[in-house]
């Protein structure tokens, strides 16, 4: 890429001699037929300069140790170095001392490291990482959305180690930066691929010189539990014929030493589920041996790391558990960077609230009957618990009905009011494991649910007035009574962004498309404009002109959940789309209802393709349909963000309705507060929507050679006020008028193999 010669060692003596270079310095190179790079050993140390021969002028380039010389071989690595003093744009290359010398080594390893190990130069991913750099340094908190395939992550790994080790040579504070995401399997792509490989680089290139360090710090759910392991295998070796795979595999865990991370290992859900960490570790008769608790002093106290990545509720976690008396989970950080910064607020909503789930009652009814004391009136225990387990099974019973009477949009769950009845038998729940509490029962020892926490957590949702309260289902269709505080924006103000650390907020959907006002709102960041540093978009390079269309189809009904006909005329306009494209189709509900609704409608119509419905049971949803030939995927929650399918295996997509946020007990709040109907929907269900439609329009174009198209069946999209900033957010796309216009885009950009495809069994 640059040109490295040796033929100016005449020119270069011309200059010693007229007094322009060191005496006794040493030829080394020409670089780009205009600049000499010579080495001058002095007292103790070795300077390397580089003299631009249009100007006259020298430069210093980099020094050295007398024992550590480049070579001839070598010399290529020194070009970097150059480029801190040589400012490269376009055809025009001349030297030019910078007064931001961390920004020269940042343009640097975009423009010559990284393309020199097959990566391209992206002029957005250099500004998006030098606005990163700036946002760390100043202690501010940055907001800067990165659209797809700007290579955010590349921009804040270097802008992270280049303001860490600032002047790229020498290593600074003893402090790791610390990445949280949402997802696991960005967190191991950090760890395993992303960070060693640019170490590597940096080092090849001499800009570090020893390997970045990095740790996953996971939640202790990933990690065994060695009391649960020994109870679980104790009691599984009752029955070897029936478990015996299971009892060999387990007992070659036991054999490892320190934290063992389930995760690298081929064991069950079920199975993980009983042997994990789980609950409140305090007063652990294994506290002294157990594993994991080395395993985590040793990733804390770890020497001179450069980077701890996690997820937002562990980190989150650490924020809220943190006080004089109690250490972080955490390293503390010289800089933290919130990736998938969209999901930070819900995250924020789990972790500083609270939940209590069937389950967890039963866990401690057990836990206690264990543990009981001999001494104890077991027959006392025994009434207690008994009523314990009865009030909860009314609870929640209740619970459940309530449930099936609501829509359930998305997997997060919908909102109650508790009744009466069910506010009574909580406080009976609390009642009795008070009086638990209060007969001799051996400290928490392998309990793996404390009555403190099921108190903590009735104590919160009693608190009606300040909290949020809902239901949500996990995988195994285990029913949780949570609430979150209606005030998570002063507590993220409060316990995260008010520190003097700064923090980086990205993702590729943080604005609505215009501005980041509801996001600063909901998040707390709308009151520190002091610290508010800097906004920065950058859109996708992708070629949405040449590769994506947008159909709206006009005529469409509004949205009518009474209404068989309009769920018919859906159904319809689906089915065109879908023979338009030859199936390859996400369809994206706001609810479950809705989805098998219109599924029922179309699946005798479907028979050519095969046909996905995602459900919260159905795990296997998105693996499945990226298998499939020409699928067509029923999907809600998940699939709206977070989902990559790469390729012709999604080439449509189809947003049924506009995604409003669906009413609960905080919006209403906010619908009071609010001085009109239309100033409400404006300032928080508008912004809240678009936010969510950029996400799931997202899921279309994941890489440069993706084609495809996203339709919207929903009318308000043209015909309402917010019209206007639905068409801002989707400027990118071209519009069409028809099924057949969709088909004729299709066929121009698709192979003629992707309308040949069919299910396998029709073959």
């Amino acid at each position: 890429m640059f040109e490295i010669t040796y033929s100016d060692n005449e020119t270069f003596e011309a200059y010693q001699n007229a007094g322009k270079a060191y005496e006794g310095g040493i030829y080394d190179f020409t670089f780009e037929k205009r600049y000499i790079i010579y080495h001058a050993p002095l007292r103790h140390k070795v300077d390397y300069i580089a003299i631009d021969m249009a100007t006259g002028l020298a430069s210093s380039v980099i020094t050295k140790q007398p024992g550590n010389l480049y070579t001839d071989a070598s010399y290529r690595k020194l070009i970097p170095h150059i480029l801190y003093s040589v400012k490269y744009t376009g055809d025009q290359r001349y030297l030019n001392r910078f007064a931001d010398e961390p920004l020269k080594i940042i343009d640097s390893i975009f423009r010559v490291v990284l393309p020199n190990n097959e990566y391209n130069i992206r002029e957005e991913q250099i500004s998006l990482a030098k606005k990163m750099y700036i946002g760390f340094t100043e202690k501010q908190v940055a907001l800067c959305e990165a659209e797809v395939g700007t290579g955010k992550t590349l921009s804040y790994l270097v802008a992270a180690i280049v303001a860490k080790h600032h002047n790229g040579l020498t290593y600074g504070q003893n402090l790791p930066v610390t990445i949280t995401t949402s997802s696991i399997e960005l967190q191991k792509a950090l760890v395993e691929r992303e960070i060693p490989n640019l170490s590597r680089m940096l080092i090849d290139y001499y800009i570090i010189e020893k390997p970045l360090t990095a740790v996953l710090r996971k939640g202790k759910e990933h990690y065994l539990c060695q009391y649960r392991y020994e109870d679980f295998l104790r009691n599984i070796k009752k029955y070897p014929e029936k478990y015996g795979p299971t009892i060999e595999a387990l007992e070659q865990l036991g054999q490892l030493r320190y934290g063992i991370d389930l995760d690298k290992y081929r064991i069950s859900g079920a199975t993980k589920s009983r042997i994990c960490i789980k609950g409140i570790c305090a007063g652990c008769s294994k506290k002294k041996t157990c594993v994991y608790n080395d395993f985590a002093r040793r990733m804390y106290n770890l020497p001179d790391l450069d980077f701890q990545v996690t997820n937002h509720n562990m980190y989150l976690m650490s924020q809220k558990t943190k006080t004089d008396d109690h250490p972080p989970l955490l390293r503390e950080s010289c800089f933290v960077v919130v990736d998938e910064a969209h999901k930070f607020k819900e995250a924020a909503e789990d972790a500083f609230g609270e939940r209590i789930s069937e389950k967890d009652i039963l866990r401690y009814v057990n836990g206690v009957k264990i543990l009981c004391s001999p001494k104890a009136n077991r027959e006392k225990y025994k009434e207690f618990l008994d009523s314990l387990v009865k009030e909860s099974e009314a609870l929640f019973n209740s619970l459940r009905r309530k449930r099936h009477d609501n829509d359930i949009d998305e997997d997060r769950g919908s909102t109650i009011i508790l009744s009466t009845f069910q506010t009574a038998k909580l406080n009976k729940i609390n009642y009795l494991v008070e009086k638990i509490e209060q007969m001799k029962v051996k400290r928490n020892y392998g309990i793996p649910v404390t009555g403190a926490s099921i108190k903590n957590a009735i104590t919160a949702i009693n608190k009606g007035s300040k909290s949020i309260i809902w239901l949500d289902t996990d995988e195994n269709g285990v029913l949780s009574l949570c609430c979150t505080p209606k005030n998570i924006n002063t507590i993220l103000r409060n316990k995260v962004w008010n520190r003097n650390v700064s923090h980086v907020l990205t993702s590729g959907t943080i604005s609505d498309g215009t501005d980041f006002e509801y996001f600063k709102a909901e998040n707390g960041l709308d009151e520190i404009p002091y610290r508010l540093l800097l906004e920065s978009r950058t859109e996708s390079p992708f070629d949405y002109v040449n590769h994506t269309r947008l159909y709206i189809p006009k005529g469409m009904p509004v949205p009518d959940n009474d209404s068989e006909d309009y769920f018919k005329t859906i159904a319809d306009e689906i089915h065109k789309i879908i023979q338009a494209t030859n199936g390859h189709t996400a369809i994206l509900f706001t609810s479950y209802k809705t989805l098998n609704l219109v599924y029922d409608l179309l699946k005798d119509r479907l028979g050519a393709y095969d046909t996905i419905c995602m459900t919260r049971s159905n795990k296997n949803a998105i693996t499945d349909f990226k298998k499939s030939k020409n699928g067509i995927l029923f999907a809600s929650g998940s699939m709206w963000e977070g989902v990559d399918c790469v390729g012709d295996c999604l080439s449509s997509v189809i947003i049924v309705r506009l995604p409003f946020p669906m009413r609960s007990v905080l919006m209403e709040e906010k619908k009071e507060a609010c001085e009109s109907v239309a100033a409400f929907v404006d300032r928080y269900c508008t912004p809240n929507m678009l936010i969510k439609l950029r996400q799931g329009v997202g899921r279309l174009i994941r890489s440069e050679t993706d084609t495809g198209v996203v339709s919207i069946l929903d009318p308000r999209a043209t015909s309402k006020s917010y019209a206007v900033k639905v068409g801002q957010a989707l400027h990118k796309y071209p519009k069409v008028d028809s099924p057949e216009e969709i088909e004729s885009f299709m066929r121009s950009v698709k192979s003629e193999k992707y309308y040949a495809e069919k299910k396998e069994n029709d073959k």
